[in-house]
């Protein structure tokens, strides 16, 4: 009876568990490009503001992601949005949106970091994303776990997109 027992606590276990962080996120950031992309991003690096790589990314100070990207137009007018996901169980074990109530959503990207205007040709682009101003956001989230960032930028005037997705190991508490 108790062997039985212990059978089906592991299966269970197995069954309802999930890895406490996703696609190796404990030790490396994973990104990737959102399939509406219409900008292809060669690479990305987080850095801080001394340029070191930094791993976990601290939500609480301002990161630079540095793009190389192959960009064919001019953009000046562009609109930033921002989605956060967490990673959890209880839904199952997938990305699931932490609700951000419009806080970052149609941003002025040129007022939030991006370097406007982006020139045609332009390869290389480095982006300040402080995180430092959605401490209400940031304060609820969970220190010590993966999160996934949607980062999409849309040109107002020809609607062309450029956007990453970024799955992290977060810190959220100084």
């Amino acid at each position: 009876m108790f062997r039985s027992f212990v059978v089906l606590a592991v299966a269970c276990s197995v069954a309802f568990c999930c890895d406490p962080f996703p696609n190796g996120t404990e030790t490396k950031l994973n990104w990737s490009m959102c399939p509406e992309s219409n900008t292809k991003v060669n690479s990305l690096k987080l850095t801080d503001k001394d340029g070191k790589e930094v791993y976990p990314v601290k939500l609480t100070e301002k990161l630079y992601v540095h793009l190389n990207v192959d960009n064919d137009a001019d953009h000046e007018n562009l609109r930033l949005d921002i989605e956060v996901s967490s990673w959890g169980g209880w839904a199952g074990c997938s990305w699931h949106k932490v609700p951000t109530f419009g806080l970052l959503n149609n941003l002025n990207a040129c007022e939030h970091g991006v370097p406007c205007p982006i020139k045609k040709e332009t390869k290389d682009i480095t982006i300040e994303v402080d995180f430092s101003k959605y401490g209400k956001i940031i304060s609820v989230l969970k220190d010590h776990a993966p999160y996934q960032i949607l980062y999409k930028l849309t040109d107002r005037d020809s609607s062309k997109v450029t956007c990453t997705i970024l799955q992290a190991h977060a810190r959220t508490k100084a």
